[in-house]
């Protein structure tokens, strides 16, 4: 009876083996082979036309038709004017969203944004997001900055223009001007609410180089001021 024991750990450990050779092979493939899978229903959103101050926003779909967990590890713009919402963990089969919002202050003319989106998909694991407009100034300005002297016989006086596109009218009012006693300036309604001139003129006898502005209030909120830079260069 003694020697009976040791038999049937061996029988025990035998039938351990032909289990483990045995088992199928997908019970043990579905942890080594699960991986997500990202897809995108979309990568490029062109806006058209916008004015410039407007705050664009787009929302991107994620799909996960993977078998494991999607992660987004982070959603970085290329621009500091823009900023992303995402879901950061998609289960297999799931769905999510990837939200962009973009200011246009500042930029005119076809512009286009980038959007890195990082994942844990081995097989994609950076994908980038690219969204476009034509962004139209809510304020046209023409002849700016404004050099004044340069050689002996430069310009002593200058002119810029400022106007709208708008179906809306526009008012233009001084607010800061730092030249004062070196440069003397207009302003010029040329066109009823649609286009203004300021005449720039050097103040004569004081012939140092400077760098100033005029700055004017609007009505328009998407571009509530306009700046306008004066530069004075002279030649002995």
């Amino acid at each position: 009876m003694a020697r009976a024991a040791p038999v049937r750990s061996i029988s025990l450990l035998a039938a351990l083996c032909v289990f483990v050779l045995c088992a199928p092979e997908s019970s043990f493939s579905i942890v080594a082979q699960g991986t997500p899978q990202m897809v995108l229903k979309q990568q490029i959103h062109d806006f058209k036309d916008v004015l410039e101050g407007e705050i664009l926003t787009y929302t991107f779909e994620v799909l996960n038709q993977g078998d494991a967990t999607l992660r987004i590890e982070r959603v970085q713009p290329e621009c500091t004017c823009s900023v992303a919402e995402f879901d950061a963990f998609l289960l297999p089969g799931g769905a999510g969203k990837i939200t962009v919002r973009i200011d246009t202050k500042g930029f005119e003319g076809k512009q286009r944004w980038a959007v890195k989106v990082v994942t844990n998909d081995p097989k994609w694991t950076e994908a980038v997001l690219d969204l476009r407009a034509s962004v139209k100034p809510v304020i046209t300005i023409t002849g700016a900055p404004v050099f004044l002297g340069g050689k002996k016989k430069g310009p002593l006086t200058g002119e810029v223009e400022i106007s709208t596109g708008l179906d809306r009218t526009l008012f233009l009012t001084p607010e800061r001007f730092t030249l004062s006693g070196r440069v003397t300036y207009s302003l010029a309604e040329i066109e009823n609410g649609k286009r203004y001139r300021v005449t720039f003129q050097h103040v004569a006898g004081k012939r140092e180089n400077y760098r100033g502005l005029l700055k004017l209030k609007t009505n328009f909120p998407e571009k509530p001021e306009v700046t306008l830079w004066i530069i004075g260069r002279f030649e002995n």
